[in-house]
């Protein structure tokens, strides 16, 4: 691994055999990136998929042709006679009321995230370095000024639930600050990395397009769901009386295949994200590989990326997003149990467990997706094949820990999180200003739609760069030192990060 003048050799980023992989295939005629010869994998999912669709829009129509919104009214405008016991078990009735009264507010934030969006994504394509700094600053502060405006506005109004989240925020920022000084020393090589990805990015304008289309479609989706939910919520049963001295009465059978509908929500949303993952992908990929050592790249197809997301790959995007879907809908059930006998305290505490345990599956489920998704978008691989040959290729390297540096993704945590504290602000700022209620139930939906739509801005940056680490540990591994694909400042970063981990192996060893 070191040469007799003690420089490192090719790889820098050697396997556990300390030998570059060059079996597979050659410099002169390795691409990076299949363009033909791709076939259609796993095509039963993509049928499942479609069945799963087909059934959430049949169940949607039964909602709209029966369901009555306006027989939702919130517990607070029932009659005094009814006790605050049985407002108390109709939480959920009061949520899906003030969804429907809240539309606009939801509405307007959805928009208002859509362009901070963008504008936080320009500005980290445009100034990589200094916004990653900046948003570190930033983004600390901007939860501190939250946690300060929640703070007063609850001590104005009496609100003990706007303290409890200033409260929250304080400790946050605490956090934030200890992990912004204990990883102070790999910030370089995350700006590197970042700054390669930016680069691909640049040459992929349609991937800001594609993001838009993205967060547009989503919106839609999110727009149609609610919809249907809150129609099949509010299908009367057989037996209603118009009594403002008695809850209103629903059909119970109905309302169970909002199960159904919920599961279809988290297979969708996964699904669309897979698309965008692999399109970034594909596109960042695409150009990684299209350039040399003196140039600069010629440009990557983030179109063709996902016209085989939707083609070829459909069925494996599909099988990995059911994946996740699964473990989401496994943890949405235990909530729902957990509620339901909040009383046993013995059975809360074992359904949080069990949640916790969920939790690290899902994490684990979504970082497997994510390496897949990159390797389907550049070989067109089946979904367990690609899963399979990416973990191997990480694992032969000893610097797996990079593509999952956890500065990297602080950075784009902070980012969404900065991004979804200001829309937060300025939506409450704006309806406190002309006059109306804002119910914790809207602000808790105000804060979830903009996480969501600030997640799939930062997926551009954050699977661009685990893309670039992939296609790098590919290119160290397929091609020598003086013929790498990567940039100059990638390969310093990374031979400096190598140097230090060999030093600590030398003296452990």
């Amino acid at each position: 691994m070191w040469d007799a003048e003690g420089n490192l050799r090719a790889p820098l980023l050697p396997n556990e055999n300390g030998k570059p992989q060059k079996d597979r295939a050659v410099s002169s005629t390795f691409k990076g990136v299949v363009v033909e010869g791709r076939k259609f994998n796993d095509v039963l999912f993509s049928l499942l998929f479609g069945v799963m669709v087909a059934g959430m829009i049949i169940i949607s129509c039964v909602g709209f042709s029966k369901g009555d919104p306006s027989r939702l009214i919130p517990t607070s405008e029932w009659s005094s006679e009814i006790s605050e016991k049985v407002k108390g078990e109709y939480w959920f009735h009061d949520a899906v009321a003030h969804t429907k009264q809240d539309l606009p507010i939801l509405g307007g934030a959805f928009v208002l995230a859509i362009v901070l969006g963008f504008v936080w994504l320009q500005l980290l394509r445009m100034f990589t370095k200094i916004f990653i700094y900046l948003t570190l600053a930033l983004g600390i502060a901007g939860v501190i000024a939250g946690s300060i405006y929640m703070f007063a506005l609850g001590t104005k109004h009496g609100e003990s639930w706007l303290k409890i989240l200033s409260y929250v925020g304080f400790a946050v920022a605490f956090l934030l600050v200890v992990a912004v000084i204990f990883l102070r020393k790999r910030i370089a090589l995350t700006a590197a990395l970042f700054t390669e990805c930016c680069h691909g990015v640049q040459h992929n304008p349609s991937l800001f397009v594609i993001g838009l289309a993205i967060v547009v479609l989503f919106g839609a989706f999110a727009m149609f769901w609610i919809s249907s939910f809150v129609y099949l919520y509010s299908v009367p049963g057989k037996t209603v009386q118009i009594d403002p001295k008695v809850p209103p009465k629903f059909d119970q059978q109905i309302r169970n295949l909002m199960y159904y509908q919920v599961f279809a929500f988290f297979w969708i949303t996964s699904f669309m994200s897979a698309v965008f993952q692999m399109t970034v992908a594909g596109g960042v990929a695409s150009w990684y590989f299209s350039r040399d050592a003196k140039g600069p790249a010629v440009g990557s197809p983030a179109l063709k990326s996902l016209s085989w997301a939707l083609s070829f790959s459909f069925g494996s995007l599909a099988l990995g997003s059911l994946i996740l879907a699964v473990v989401k809908f496994i943890n949405f059930l235990l909530q729902q149990t957990k509620r339901a006998n909040r009383k046993n305290k013995i059975l809360v505490f074992i359904i949080s467990c069990v949640q916790c345990l969920l939790r690290c599956i899902q994490g684990i489920v979504k970082f497997i997706d994510r390496f897949a998704y990159i390797r389907i978008a550049m070989y067109g691989e089946g979904f367990c094949t690609a899963a399979k040959n990416c973990f191997e290729l990480i694992s032969r390297n000893m610097f797996s820990a990079v593509v999952v540096d956890v500065l990297g993704q602080f950075v784009l945590f902070v980012g969404k999180l900065l991004g979804t504290v200001l829309c937060t602000m300025f939506t409450m700022a704006v309806v406190r200003e002309v006059g109306r209620p804002i119910s914790p139930i809207t602000v808790t939906l105000v804060i979830v739609i903009s996480y969501v739509i600030f997640e799939v801005f930062a997926n551009i940056v954050g699977v661009g760069v685990d893309t670039v680490f992939v296609c790098y540990l590919e290119d160290l591994e397929r091609n020598d030192k003086g013929s790498l694909y990567a940039s100059p400042e990638l390969q310093q970063q990374l031979t400096e990060r190598a140097a230090k981990v060999h030093t600590k192996e030398a003296i452990n060893n």
